[in-house]
């Protein structure tokens, strides 16, 4: 894959060269993520010109900037391995292995913001379409392929690891709630059956009614109880079909995203656990283990959700 890692060292080079636009602050990053629907279609549009082996017409969906340092040759070569790529591996088709990310990097006084469309695949490998708002969503601003730089057993989180399970309510400036109801799927949420996703800021957290249950857990967490922690390099492996209910929150002055997952049967994977994540990345962290016995008002509280009246909330595509 030499080709995909020059490919993306230069995309990453035009990124920093043409991004001209400063931002202040870090904490401006709401106004900097673009629509993922509006993105996805682009992606699904590059995934079918790579299937047909067309490099040119994936060129020309790159924003005018950088195709114009593309050369046909580069491309050709991107395309075709790609291509090959995809004949051995499965292009995921499960939204929860097709993942929004937003990326900030600060440069002096500069802070430059890449929305990704990440697609996990099952190798741990992860194919990264990559669009800036300067351009918008009709066009992409970089291609590449993670050839597993996460999951090396000795890559660790440059972030520290949290000491107790302390979080404050108000801090909480964007969530991100799903809900899958598992194999036996029967249950219509807008325009799903079996699975829903809300998400939105700290005045959708309030509208919701959500916050009063997320504040009870964040509340029982203070015990800072668990069974283990290790690091993570890879997304959560939730199991077959799996019923459960998991929150990922940013907090307020915090390098990191809260993820807590509670598995609601008995039979499957974690049962009678919970999962709490400190993420640094989607796929970088630390993985604490809890038992439920230690935290039965959060098994308890979480699911309430279900019990609110969220039609207005729930997200068109989960």
């Amino acid at each position: 894959m030499t080709i995909l890692k020059r490919f993306s060292l230069i995309l990453a080079l035009i990124f920093f060269c043409n991004y001209l636009r400063a931002q202040k602050s870090i904490e401006n990053y709401k106004s900097e993520i673009l629509s993922e629907d509006e993105m996805l279609i682009t992606t699904g549009k590059a995934l079918k010109l790579i299937q047909e082996n067309k490099p040119l017409d994936l060129k020309n969906l790159f924003t005018e900037d950088i195709r114009k340092n593309i050369t046909d040759s580069q491309i050709k070569q991107l395309t075709e391995q790609l291509n090959s790529f995809f004949k051995t591996e499965t292009i995921p088709t499960d939204k929860r292995d097709i993942l929004p990310s937003l990326q900030a990097s600060v440069n002096n006084n500069n802070t430059i913001f890449i929305n990704n469309i990440n697609y996990n695949f099952k190798s741990s490998q992860t194919l990264i379409f990559s669009f800036l708002k300067k351009y918008g969503t009709k066009e992409l601003s970089g291609i590449s392929l993670q050839n597993k730089p996460l999951n090396s057993k000795n890559y660790r989180p440059s972030i520290k690891q949290i000491e107790n399970f302390n979080f404050n309510i108000d801090d909480v400036t964007h969530f991100r709630i799903y809900y899958d109801e598992g194999k036996n799927k029967h249950t219509k949420f807008k325009n799903e059956i079996g699975y829903f996703a809300i998400q939105g800021d700290s005045e959708e957290f309030e509208k919701s009614k959500i916050k009063p249950i997320i504040k009870n857990i964040f509340s029982e967490l203070t015990k800072s109880k668990y069974e283990s922690v290790d690091v993570f390099n890879n997304s959560l492996q939730r199991g077959e079909n799996p019923k459960f209910i998991q929150i990922e929150v940013a907090l307020k002055d915090k390098p990191y995203l809260l993820f807590l997952y509670l598995p609601l049967l008995q039979d499957q994977k974690y049962s009678g656990k919970i999962v709490l994540m400190e993420k640094e990345y989607q796929n970088l962290g630390y993985q604490f283990i809890l038992n439920q016995n230690d935290y039965l008002n959060i098994v308890k509280e979480f699911p309430k959700i279900l019990d609110l009246k969220l039609d207005n909330f729930y997200e068109e595509k989960p």
